[in-house]
């Protein structure tokens, strides 16, 4: 279960499609249940899936997904499956998962997808604090176990349970399995993006791709884009993604001066073209589990310059500082850019020195950069081996 799968919605509707989409490649059988929202775009498809959609009418879209007919078509569901996977917190759909699960007994997994991290949880606390109180501690007092896509983010969910939510397990535990990415086996060239956005033409870009959101931080981008406009000559700003917040967006807009090249959100042949021809690509966010992106664009062949907030930065392997038990793959799966020569880590607020620092380097060795991520993604990031990590801990709740 996960709210939405609609493309506007950002990660998870690609994450949670392709996980389902391997799930069934391995030979089980995968429903995934959604609300389907008109105005955020097309449902992301997931092959050899049963998808179980219903229409989210205006009390869903409005109503952070409450439909008591999707909760009811979720409890007949629960039945006749062996586990109840639940993607997301702080949204009805996620109270009415658990509730399936507990009512046809059977275990519950629960994939935060970044939604206790720090900055997560300052945002929109009083709707945070009602959901709370209403479903979301009763949600996570209920599941056997949760999903993480990095080792930082198993240690935000086992810090934020423990200690800010002071939930209470016996053997909580957590599986670590990152989202796969794909690997292009050509990257398209530059020229149709060109003949879209003639400021592009013979100019070298820098790349971000995202949804157009704070979280993102792409106003401290473009401030610091501003700040250093003496280091970006023969260099272009793109802007690739849905504008989930307008308001934010025009913000952005009067930042940059009408500096930057807007592209909307890019699919297949363009978003490859946008990627792999970039100088490299920025992701200033605040908080990321695991930031897509990223990963992307190393897949592409192009290096990354991302912040703290992002599992990309972080050591091999972290302490858990919390009692609960840990269960990772054995491929190994932690990667810090700066050890593995493939990008820049840096504060939201020391992206001037950072961006002046990517800039500095030549094409020849942002490329040789690039090469050296796209290697280590090729080994350490494949959505089978994701797949084959979670449904072996899915075994282990389901007493398989």
């Amino acid at each position: 279960m996960v709210a939405s799968v609609n493309r506007e919605t950002g990660g998870p509707s690609v994450s949670v499609t392709r996980l389902a989409t391997e799930q069934a490649k391995l030979g089980h059988e995968v429903t995934l249940a959604c609300l389907d929202y008109d105005h955020l775009g097309p449902q992301v498809p997931a092959p050899g899936v049963r998808l179980l959609s219903q229409k989210g009418n205006f009390l869903a879209v409005h109503g952070r997904g409450w439909s008591p007919s999707f909760r009811r078509l979720l409890r007949e569901e629960a039945r006749r499956h062996d586990v109840v996977h639940d993607h997301g917190l702080w949204m009805w759909p996620n109270k009415y998962a658990r509730c399936a699960a507990n009512e046809a007994g059977k275990p519950l997994v629960i994939s935060t997808r970044g939604m206790v991290e720090g900055w997560s949880l300052r945002r929109a606390r009083v709707r945070k604090f009602v959901a709370w109180h209403l479903f979301e501690r009763k949600n996570l007092e209920s599941a056997a176990l949760f999903h993480a896509t990095s080792e930082s983010e198993a240690e935000a969910i086992a810090t934020a349970l423990r200690i800010k939510m002071k939930i209470k397990f016996k053997e909580p535990r957590i599986v670590v399995a990152p989202n796969g990415v794909d690997i292009p086996e050509r990257i398209p060239n530059r020229e149709a993006l060109e003949a879209r956005f003639p400021k592009l033409k013979g100019r070298r870009w820098i790349l971000f791709m995202s949804r157009v959101h704070p979280k993102k931080g792409l106003l401290e981008l473009a401030k610091a884009w501003m700040q250093i406009r003496e280091s970006n000559l023969g260099r272009e700003l793109v802007i690739a993604g849905p504008e989930q917040d307008k308001g934010y967006a025009e913000k952005v807009r009067a930042e940059l001066k009408g500096e930057g090249v807007w592209t909307g959100e890019l699919r297949g042949e363009e978003k490859w073209a946008a990627l792999g021809n970039a100088g490299f690509m920025v992701l200033p966010s605040y908080s990321e589990n695991f930031g897509i992106v990223v990963a992307e664009s190393l897949a592409a062949g192009r290096p990354a310059l991302t912040t703290t907030g992002t599992p990309w930065g972080m050591a091999a392997k972290p302490p858990i500082k919390m009692k609960m038990k840990i269960k990772e793959d054995d491929n190994g799966h932690s990667m810090n850019l700066e050890e593995n020569g493939c990008g820049v880590i840096c504060e939201v607020g020391g992206l001037n020195e950072a961006l002046r620092k990517m800039m500095s380097f030549s094409d020849e060795e942002l490329d040789r950069m690039g090469a050296r991520g796209r290697r280590e993604v090729e080994r350490k990031f494949s959505w089978k081996a994701a797949a084959e990590t979670i449904l072996e801990a899915y075994k282990g709740i389901a007493g398989q």
